[in-house]
């Protein structure tokens, strides 16, 4: 098999996954049919093409130019749908993940860097050393203040 055999059926292999998670959660998307469509529509110009190319391979040029023109289609429809999905579950809905689109999740603390953990040490030694100057001025006796 060719490199373009091997790309042709990577990117139909995940145009399909995203459809089979659109027909999957019709319920959920019902106004999505249209893009739907428009998907499966393109996918399968693409495999006829891609058929046609197999068959003949004195259109091969050709069909190769409607191969990459149906793949050009089939994936901007299916980029359409996974913005449809996302627009209709909204950013943060983990149903997302099934159709290949990362939802939007909660970030865990940041780590502070080194240099501000040095200058927050410096701070609090700064600080340190101030709260004892006044300590040591508190305690001192009246007599040897002047």
């Amino acid at each position: 098999m060719s490199n373009e055999g091997k790309i042709f059926g990577a990117i139909t292999g995940r145009l399909r996954r995203i459809l089979v998670a659109a027909i999957e959660n019709a319920s959920l998307l019902p106004d999505i049919s249209a893009e739907r469509s428009v998907l499966e529509l393109a996918l399968a110009a693409a495999e006829e093409a891609k058929n046609r190319q197999d068959a003949f391979s004195g259109e091969k040029q050709r069909a190769t130019q409607e191969l990459k023109s149906a793949l050009a289609r089939a994936k901007d429809a299916g980029i359409q749908l996974q913005n449809a999905a996302k627009f209709k579950l909204g950013p943060r809905n983990e149903k997302l993940v099934s159709f290949q689109v990362a939802p939007l999740r909660p970030r865990g603390p940041r780590k502070k860097g080194e240099e501000f953990k040095k200058k927050e040490q410096e701070l609090q030694a700064k600080e340190a050393e101030l709260l004892q100057r006044e300590a040591d001025l508190l305690t001192k006796p009246e007599h040897a203040k002047s």
